[in-house]
């Protein structure tokens, strides 16, 4: 139902955005529905995080706003979790992140982490999640 609600409100804001991109002036305008697009975008993927195998293992990449933005790797997703769905400490660059509870995630310690100047060799490598 969520997930319904938020690809209709992703189109409805596309629409909105190549009508005013038709008019000039509408700068401010043009700024708010892009922000509202790329928040709708992570609120989306931080709803799939829910329904993640207990087994997936994601690196942590960066804060974006409310969210850490994390990726599978092996699959080529990037997913946004809410901070609050991080449980303990919080990440840093590259750490593992690991399944707690549904759509709650913490820091593996033990885990192998993704070398910090490669991130975003990686992120440019996965999509995101939708």
């Amino acid at each position: 139902m969520l997930s319904n609600f938020l690809n209709l409100s992703k189109d409805s804001i596309k629409k909105i955005d190549k009508n005013i991109q038709n008019k000039k002036g509408e700068k401010v305008i043009d700024k708010f529905i892009h922000e509202l697009q790329e928040y709708l975008i992570k609120l989306q993927s931080s709803t799939l995080v829910q329904n993640l195998p207990k087994d997936i293992i994601l690196a942590f990449a960066k804060y974006d706003g409310n969210f850490a933005q994390c990726f599978d790797y092996n699959n080529k997703k990037i997913y946004y979790i809410s901070k609050d769905n991080i449980v303990g400490p919080k990440p840093e660059v590259g750490e593992t992140l690991k399944w707690y509870s549904p759509g709650k995630y913490y820091v593996d310690y033990t885990g192998i982490p993704a070398q910090e100047s490669k991130i975003d060799d990686y992120l440019q490598e996965c999509t995101i999640a939708k």
